[in-house]
């Protein structure tokens, strides 16, 4: 079971444990960690006592950056190379009281992620503005809009050599060659959500209303869910992660 906010949010400790009980495993993205580090109240706090009453059962899963890195220098698949993580969460009291108070470093690099993701909706609202653009999407009705994207979203979900090809298009020459990459690798599976993602953006606004920036932190932060999750139940387990 891949673990996302909402649903830690929806369930107590004890039904989290009776799953538990009951053979389920918990898979934790690192999104998620991310979400429940960079806002500060009671809920937060609340949540990471949740995750520490079932850690026994709980893996953390490679981060998105951690899985193109992989790709990168081994040239294989992620989910060939790197492994989840038993997740050991220590219940204690900061400097000001509060538990699981970040400290400097990790307050930090929780700060820098939360800023990194601001830029990351700049750029893609861009990228996703640019798909009126588009061969078929250029001055049509909304009849035909909706035909072209639907076509278009099969393509993307069925046509390896046409992600290959825009991969190609779009490489950094330290990525792997494209010939090399099919649904398995981490790379191809993000371009194909965030094509997918940006048609339905396209489809949701157009080029007439720009949705909140928190709305749109929140689209993004569900596609870094999906893809870890495409992926998890090849994830064995290695070694502890204590946080």
């Amino acid at each position: 079971m891949i673990l996302d906010k909402s649903f830690l949010d929806g369930n107590s400790s004890t039904q989290l444990q009776f799953r538990v009980q009951n053979g389920w495993r918990f898979a934790l993205p690192e999104t998620l960690m991310h979400e429940l580090l960079r806002k500060r109240d009671h809920r937060r706090i609340a949540n990471l006592f949740k995750l520490h009453s079932i850690e026994k059962a709980l893996v953390l899963l490679p981060g998105i950056g951690e899985m193109f890195r992989a790709e990168a220098e081994k040239l294989k698949p992620a989910q060939d190379v790197l492994r989840g993580k038993f997740v050991s969460l220590r219940v204690q009291r900061g400097l000001s009281g509060e538990y699981f108070e970040l400290t400097g470093d990790a307050l930090r690099s929780t700060e820098q992620r939360s800023a990194d993701m601001e830029w990351k909706v700049g750029k893609i609202s861009e990228v996703w503005h640019s798909f009126i653009k588009i061969p078929g999407l250029e001055k049509k009705g909304q009849e035909e809009i909706r035909v072209r994207v639907r076509e278009l979203s099969e393509e993307i979900r069925d046509d390896q050599d046409a992600m290959r090809a825009f991969y190609s298009n779009h490489r950094d020459k330290s990525w792997p060659p494209p010939e090399l990459l099919n649904e398995r690798w981490t790379l191809f599976r993000w371009i194909q959500v965030h094509l997918l993602a940006g048609l339905d953006f396209f489809m949701k606004y157009g080029l007439s209303i720009d949705p909140a920036k928190e709305k749109l932190i929140h689209e993004l932060l569900d596609l870094d869910y999906l893809i870890p999750a495409l992926f998890s139940r090849w994830f064995g387990v290695q070694r502890k992660a204590i946080y």
